[in-house]
């Protein structure tokens, strides 16, 4: 999933969430935060919550790794930093980018089969035309 939003004082940043897993729902997940003079900030999330309570969201994940930024808790090497999920999530607008995808082709229809007519109609044309 890929976002922006812009910061009060450098204006435009891009977001990138990594999710591993079929459909995203495994651990780990990892957020990059690309700032507008070009550095890459990392933040992984493992979860650490045992029991039965509800996991969060990956709009909260990338909420909070936003707020931790903004914080100053940029990391620009390779392994990143770990999101601290008892920090303040991110309130401002925070827009999806969607991929552009071309649109789907048109729906295959099949060709009809072909049925040969009835006996006699076929022969009440032929009397017609000659």
């Amino acid at each position: 999933m890929n976002f922006s939003f812009s910061t009060p004082s450098s204006g435009a940043c891009l977001v990138k969430l990594w999710a591993s897993g079929r459909y995203g729902f495994s651990l780990p997940k990892k957020v990059e935060i690309t700032g507008p003079e070009g550095g890459t900030s990392t933040f992984l999330y493992h979860s650490r919550k045992v029991g039965l309570s509800a996991e969060l969201t990956n709009r909260t994940i990338v909420r909070i790794a936003i707020a931790q930024y903004l914080a100053g808790d940029a990391d620009f090497s390779a392994e990143g930093r770990e999101i601290d999920d008892t920090v303040a999530p991110f309130s401002g607008t925070l827009t999806q980018i969607r991929p552009f995808a071309p649109p789907p082709p048109p729906p295959r229809v099949r060709p009809s089969r072909i049925m040969p007519r009835a006996g006699s109609g076929n022969a009440a044309c032929a009397t017609e035309a000659a």
